[in-house]
């Protein structure tokens, strides 16, 4: 399961391959005009959050989001945090909390994958903000069985995971 620490997320700015209506494979690109001011915009927000490590996904777009919205700051990259393909966030998301379950193989590695991504990253000093993708989110909300809470989140929004009183998973949009 996921380590039980808090932490915040946020996916990165928009992409040309963004604005398509069909999901395609959009290798390691980078953000676009619109993306870029998303960033600077939720910059604000972000450089007023306790962060003390960022652990970012290795793709062009998470680590281009990451420097400006906390610009000069060191981070880790962990290939674990990547974006899965089209095909496996379709079935994914088509699937929902039966994902792991009736799943393909490639759904469940990825759905593994993004499990360690965010143990490895909250391993690390916190509070913590993690620098990724929608497929990614979309794990996470997976894994901490999230409810009342989209698992799927738009392009450089900013998230926070919490424990309730209960010790159960929380999230909110910032």
């Amino acid at each position: 399961m996921i380590l039980k620490k808090e932490f915040y997320f946020v996916r990165h700015g928009q992409t040309d391959y963004n604005l398509r209506i069909i999901k395609v494979n959009h290798e390691d690109v980078p953000l676009n005009e619109t993306g870029r001011k998303q960033a600077l915009d939720a910059s604000s927000l972000a450089l007023q959050l306790p962060i003390q490590t960022i652990c970012c996904s290795p793709f062009k777009r998470a680590k281009e989001t990451k420097e400006l919205l906390l610009p000069n700051r060191e981070h880790l990259e962990f290939s674990e945090l990547g974006e899965c393909t089209p095909q496996i966030w379709k079935e994914m998301t088509s699937l929902g909390l039966d994902a792991f379950k009736k799943g393909s193989s490639e759904v469940k590695n990825f759905l593994e994958r993004v499990k360690n991504g965010v143990n490895l990253s909250l391993e690390q000093k916190g509070p913590i903000l993690i620098v990724a993708h929608g497929g990614v989110h979309f794990g996470i909300c997976f894994w901490m069985n999230i409810e009342g809470y989209s698992w799927v989140i738009d392009n450089c929004k900013l998230a926070h995971f919490s424990l309730n009183k209960k010790h159960d998973w929380q999230a909110a949009l910032l």
